[in-house]
């Protein structure tokens, strides 16, 4: 189970590649995600358009909802979720995170147990989590997260 090539304590290259297969440094709510990035790069490049907003919409309505826009790019620049191997997840109810470990496996797809029905996510989420832990143990997990680092996550 070690796969450790840099430095003790230093992260690992998949330690942003969940035990279920999701991405979570690429997550909305991750801060250093590219989503987060651009949403605080395009709110500060704005600057004070809000103001500009209210004569912008006579000449688009689009502009009208301005004020809810800025709020999304905020909730997006914002996200403190940090990924499920730092103890933080956004899906508070997602059992995985601790399971694996607790198995002493990085990845479900190596425990013996898997797949199981422990994992205390929606029926959806639960489909792409076993999806997601068959592709690792086919591919490997630096093929697996190499694949999907190439694809929009959303």
């Amino acid at each position: 189970m070690n796969e450790r090539k840099t430095a003790p304590g230093a992260p690992q290259p998949l330690d942003d590649l969940a035990p279920c297969g999701l991405d979570c440094g690429r997550c909305l709510s991750h801060p250093g995600s590219p989503i987060a990035r651009l949403a605080r790069e395009l709110r500060a490049e704005l600057g004070g358009f809000a103001a500009m907003a209210g004569r912008f919409a006579g000449m688009d309505p689009a502009f009208a909802a301005y004020a809810d826009f800025e709020r999304v790019l905020d909730r997006l620049g914002g996200g403190q979720c940090t990924g499920c191997r730092s103890g933080r997840c956004l899906l508070g109810s997602c059992a995985v995170k601790d399971c694996a470990p607790a198995h002493g496996v990085r990845w479900c797809f190596q425990c013996p147990e898997f797949p199981c029905q422990r994992t205390n996510l929606p029926p959806a989420l639960h489909e792409r989590w076993r999806a997601n832990n068959e592709r690792m143990a086919a591919q490997g997990p630096e093929a697996f997260f190499a694949a999907m680092r190439a694809k929009p996550r959303y």
